[in-house]
């Protein structure tokens, strides 16, 4: 196996582990534990999974775009074509797209997250949904921006 291989295997992880996660969460974990809780038993369980894959999510992130930015050397020979060409085109995208979820997952863990747990400890049943609703749409434009920089890279492959 030569070095490439290892790293294009290394990025199809880390988008296994960043997506499948993402939906795991999303479709089976949180309906799972709210339909099986009380309010403050799922948070505490959803808190303490989040956390623990907001820590492989990050740790996925970085690898995407580590392997991501050492493919695109090794196959133009530089960054000064960032951009040129379709190929060159479809990547900035990928980064723009990769760039927006790390900001969309900072402000959901550093904002969104927190502002639940202080609205249900303070009993502020409006500000709870309105800052639900917030993370909701977090979440679907970070699942959306995904799945775009996914297609985006299987169009790459040639």
């Amino acid at each position: 196996m030569d070095m490439w291989t290892l790293v294009r295997f290394l990025h199809l992880l880390a988008v296994a582990a960043w997506l499948g996660g993402m939906l795991f969460l999303g479709l089976i974990v949180v309906p799972s534990v709210r339909a099986h809780g009380g309010l403050q038993a799922s948070r505490a369980l959803i808190t303490t999974v989040g956390r623990r894959y907001g820590l492989m999510g990050g740790i996925a992130w970085v690898v995407l775009i580590a392997t991501g930015l050492a493919m695109f050397h090794h196959r133009t020979g530089g960054f000064g074509t960032l951009g040129d060409g379709e190929y060159g085109r479809k990547v900035m995208e990928k980064l723009a797209l990769v760039t927006l979820m790390g900001i969309a997952v900072v402000f959901h863990s550093v904002v969104q997250a927190p502002r639940i747990r202080r609205a249900e400890a303070d009993g502020d049943e409006a500000a709870r949904t309105r800052w639900r609703k917030v993370g909701a749409t977090i979440d679907a434009g970070v699942l959306l921006a995904t799945l775009l920089a996914l297609w985006l890279g299987v169009s790459l492959v040639s």
